[in-house]
């Protein structure tokens, strides 16, 4: 058999009893000042930590997503590059201003960005993200010439720098240049 039995006190005791044992139950309602305190301060720690671990994690996205951005349009215009020049039958680096003529392709650094013209229309290959210098060369090595890009980006503190060479099967006795333009011919498949 079960008996409740109420008792005064700051808190409310309950005195049961069930088949002949008793037990006592002390509830009390509310959260004393010192409780709310310590429970403040150990969430404005959580927090804390929290809101540090998000931010962290939030700006190495930013910088880890603007490298991958920087990367891959340098890249782009890279692989561009070296199949539209590979198989040229003439190539020439010019400087700025130029006047395209009929019959050529031209790749050019214009406002930070690779722009690919051909035949009276043009394409950005990249963004606004490249140093405005002189990116290609021509290099002559034992009888073979070489196509020499260099190439180098910023965006938003970051920079990735693209250097490589493209053998120029179809080209020979090229005197050493270097510029900002592209001037070439290829057969048309």
């Amino acid at each position: 058999m079960e008996h409740w039995e109420k008792k005064r006190g700051s808190g409310f005791l309950y005195l049961i009893i069930k088949d002949g044992v008793r037990f006592a139950v002390y509830r009390k309602k509310g959260f004393t000042l010192v409780e709310l305190i310590i429970f403040l301060a150990l969430l404005g720690v959580v927090l804390a930590i929290g809101y540090r671990i998000f931010f962290f994690g939030q700006r190495a996205f930013a910088v880890g997503s603007d490298q991958f951005q920087l990367q891959s349009e340098i890249r782009k215009a890279g692989d561009f590059i070296i199949d539209e020049v590979r198989n040229a039958t003439e190539i020439d680096i010019i400087n700025t201003p130029f006047f395209a003529q009929t019959g050529y392709g031209y790749i050019y650094l214009h406002d930070s960005k690779i722009v690919y013209e051909y035949s009276g229309g043009t394409r950005d290959i990249t963004d606004s993200l490249l140093k405005d210098e002189d990116v290609f060369s021509i290099r002559n090595s034992d009888d073979r010439n070489f196509l020499c890009i260099d190439m180098t980006g910023t965006l938003n503190g970051n920079s990735y720098n693209l250097s490589t060479e493209i053998l120029l099967k179809n080209v020979v006795n090229k005197s050493s240049q270097s510029g900002k333009v592209i001037k070439y011919k290829k057969l048309m498949p």
